[in-house]
């Protein structure tokens, strides 16, 4: 294996030296004699197909690479600005381009129609790009309620996201990785403003430039960045109302001067929620041939009320064309009380006592979390850039748990109990990064970057039981986990165009991990450590067939490493008979996928995917042995794989005033596991729809339906069952499109419901969870430009916004 991943590293660096006779173009593009960035580059061949596009970036410059010598037209634009055209003709040295002068285009506001709008999804091989705002009319304010609008993305209630079919995807803000996951992911998404993201990236198979870990790509989200000195200020309010209330406010402020960009983000969000749950439990191993299975069936009511504050600020600062230094620090806040009445009820079989157990929960949670980070870019020419990062995260985490439970129908003395649990933790992340990138004279692009990661977990339960003599502690539920992870990480990789229509891309990244975990619990002292080392290779191809018509090949080796809140031993004490708590012996999984795809006009996609996972980490459910209690825990299995298609229909316009983007997948799934010398299998075929449909209507009003439909899915040992949702949305701007009003009812139907079904040598059953998902809200917002070309060009943007669906 290792001989075949150093050789596929050999070809990629030497194969690249064979190619002659193409040359790269570049320039600068300004207006008011400062650069202009986002400004569209499309180069056009003679006859007017398409050759290469590219954008300017912060400093206006731009970069074409590996263009044949010919002749062709290059185009520039951008929305506001009068399209600029020069004709060229390249031979066989590098093309330096003159500085191109943007002029703005003069227009009567009031008499304005704008005629072309950006397309809302930009497709290629492995990757979309989708502009929000264009393709989604509006949202509550948070930025989760946006990617929920996405398709191709999935967000389920436990914070599980699943990208075009495919679970376990990451997400990361500005190309860095959040680190979160579960609830904790939920409640950072949650608490983001929508209003300060520009684009989302979705890559189903990132390159060796990105850390390995994670099954199923990523999500990128990457913030606005605005370049015309001014101000730019934006307020949004929101309120939604089930059978809750829930409101969230948000703030964003951007100053841009010559040099730098400061900004900063603030929203509050707080409300009420509910989760009713009902779940049912055989347990197994008490069926004989003379009697039935012990039966517990539960029934919950869950209610919560929470706040969360978010604070994010920064600044860029350009000390030249050639130097960039960008930093940001940001704080969040979470706070949330939880009341629970629980009623479980064991059917035991004849010659069994019955009884019921009542218990009733009041947990109170505070998490906190301050993360930022520091960015250098340096250009040593516009062929070799320089990028160093530095980002840090510090997470702490408070429970308190109070339980009082009595049982019923029993003469047992101890029918009444009283339990209290005390929580806490933290949980510290650093990154130091620094990549290299040189278009080489060879005509190919090479990469390559070095990575250094370390995080440490210290957390601690203590649990006491009320006794006759005063409060106990239960050294069984309480314990002391201490966790060291450190991450070395190495990449090379190459980009070669090998002519017009032919390029790939190819590259290796190694990464060293150690690890040493230590639990403490009673008189239980263990320690873990862990060495070991993964070569990951990457590669991608891609040919256009003719103009309109493209295919695409992907292949990526992946890890997933045990998330913090799984390796945690500590136990969550639902009731006297549901425990749920982490695995420290879990050991990472190994992922291998590939991916066929084709691209039609960069409006329909189809695509073919293969993934085969080792040792993959599912919830399971085992019972104790000298009790009928539930222990909800990470295991390891033993291999699962899938297999489907998945296909795209995007910026369709059915009508003039209907626009359509629809993102389907049908994927095979299954799992194999283990019990006590039994082969186990857990199969299904899922279908997946979703859809964002877009309507102009009379009196400038824009009106928007969105949903979708992921049928019976296997996760582990456990079958998810059909889930769903249909959302409606209208929006109407006023005041040259300064205030915006936007109206909604998410989940009309009624049919956002969890239902899961479990089974394996020890237990089947199902768990019910329904929450106050079907609401009804308004967001208001409103926007402040100023600077020198601000109040023109903001009010063309927002007017884009305004008529995106025409």
């Amino acid at each position: 294996m290792k001989v075949k991943q150093i050789i596929l590293c050999a070809l990629t660096f030497f194969a690249a030296q064979t190619i002659q006779g193409q040359v790269n173009i570049s320039g600068k593009i300004i207006y008011d004699q400062k650069p202009l960035s986002d400004v569209n580059v499309l180069v056009l061949k003679e006859d007017s197909g398409f050759a290469a596009s590219a954008e300017t970036d912060s400093t206006g410059t731009y970069t074409i690479s590996n263009i044949r010598a010919g002749s062709y037209k290059i185009v520039f634009s951008l929305i506001g600005y009068n399209k600029e055209t020069l004709f060229i003709k390249t031979a066989s040295e590098d093309l330096k381009m003159p500085d191109i002068i943007m002029k703005m285009e003069t227009v009567e506001m009031n008499e304005v129609t704008v005629q072309s709008k950006r397309s809302a999804f930009k497709l290629e091989p492995g990757k979309t790009t989708v502009t929000l705002s264009a393709a989604s009319l509006g949202s509550n304010g948070s930025l989760l309620s946006i990617l929920e609008k996405i398709p191709g993305i999935l967000i389920l209630s436990d914070g599980s996201v699943i990208l075009n079919g495919q679970t376990g995807a990451n997400v990361m803000i500005d190309g860095k990785q959040s680190y979160l996951s579960g609830e904790n992911l939920l409640n950072m998404l949650r608490s983001m403003s929508g209003s300060t993201v520009d684009k989302i990236e979705m890559v189903s198979n990132p390159s060796s430039q990105y850390d390995a870990a994670g099954p199923a790509g990523f999500i990128n989200i990457k913030s606005k960045k605005k370049r015309e000195e001014g101000v730019n200020l934006n307020l949004a309010s929101n309120i939604e109302a089930g059978k809750r209330i829930r409101q969230n406010q948000n703030f964003s402020l951007q100053l841009d001067g010559e040099k730098y960009t400061f900004f900063t983000n603030y929203s509050f969000r707080s409300g009420q929620d509910y989760i009713l749950v009902n779940s049912y439990r055989e347990y197994l191993r008490t069926k004989t041939a003379d009697t039935s299975a012990a039966v517990l069936n539960m029934d919950a009511d869950r209610k919560f009320s929470s706040n969360s504050h978010y604070l994010k600020t920064g600044i860029e600062y350009r000390f030249s064309e050639n130097l960039n230094l960008s930093t940001d620090v940001y704080r969040n806040w979470f706070k949330r009380n939880k009341d629970e009445a629980v009623l479980s009820e064991l059917f035991q079989g004849s010659g069994f006592r019955d009884f019921s157990l009542y218990t009733d929960n009041e947990q109170n949670s505070n998490h906190e979390s301050l993360g930022g980070g520091i960015r250098i870019v340096y250009k040593f020419s516009p062929k070799i850039k320089w990028e160093n990062l530095f980002n840090f995260l510090v997470f702490e985490q408070n429970e308190k748990l109070d339980q009082e439970s009595s049982i019923s129908n029993t003469s047992e003395p101890d029918s009444e109990k009283e339990l209290r649990g005390r929580m806490g933790g933290t949980i510290q992340i650093t990154n130091l990064q620094s990549d290299f990138s040189w278009d080489t004279d060879e005509k190919f692009v090479f990469y390559s970057g070095l990575k250094g990661s370390s995080i440490a977990i210290d957390n601690n339960a203590i649990y006491n039981i009320l006794q006759p003599s005063g409060w106990i502690e239960d050294e069984k539920l309480s314990s002391n986990f201490f966790y060291k992870e450190k991450v070395l990480a190495a990449y090379l990789q190459t980009e070669q165009k090998w002519s017009e229509r032919f390029s790939t891309k190819a590259g290796l990244r190694l990464e060293l991990t150690d690890t040493e975990g230590r639990y403490v619990s009673g008189g239980r002292d263990s320690t873990v450590v862990r060495n070991y080392q993964q070569l990951f290779p990457a590669f991608s191809a891609s040919y256009n067939i003719t103009d309109k018509y493209t295919v695409g090949l992907q292949y990526g080796r992946r890890i997933v490493r045990p998330n913090y809140r799984d390796l945690s031993p500590f136990t969550e004490v639902n009731d006297r008979y549901l425990q749920e708590r982490g695995n420290t012996a879990l050991r990472p999984e190994l992922i291998n996928n590939i991916e066929l795809s084709w691209l039609v006009k960069q409006q329909y996609t189809l695509s073919m995917f293969y993934n085969t996972r080792k040792n993959p980490i599912s919830k399971s459910y085992l019972t104790e042995s000298e009790s009928d209690i539930t222990i909800v825990t990470p295991l390891n299995l033993t291999k699962s794989y899938a297999l489907g298609i998945k296909a795209g229909v995007n910026n369709i316009s059915p009508m003039n005033w209907w626009t359509l983007h629809l993102n389907g997948s049908l994927t095979y799934k299954k799992f194999q596991w283990q019990e006590m010398g039994i082969l186990y299998t857990n199969s299904l075929l899922t279908p997946v729809l979703q859809f964002n449909n877009q309507f102009k209507l009379p009196g400038k009003w824009a009106f928007e339906a969105t949903g979708y439909y992921s049928g019976a899915m296997a996760e582990g040992q456990a079958e998810i069952g059909t889930i769903g949702s249909v959302s409606f949305g209208a929006r109407k701007n006023f005041f040259e499109n300064k205030l915006s009003l936007y109206a909604y009812i998410n989940d009309v139907f009624l049919t956002n419901i969890q239902n899961i079904r479990l089974y394996n040598s020890l237990i089947a059953g199902f768990y019910k969870e329904r929450r106050d998902s079907r609401m009804a809200g308004i967001t208001i917002s409103w926007r402040f430009d100023s600077g020198n070309s601000s109040k023109a060009m903001r009010k063309i943007e927002n007017m884009e916004e305004s008529n995106r669906i025409n």
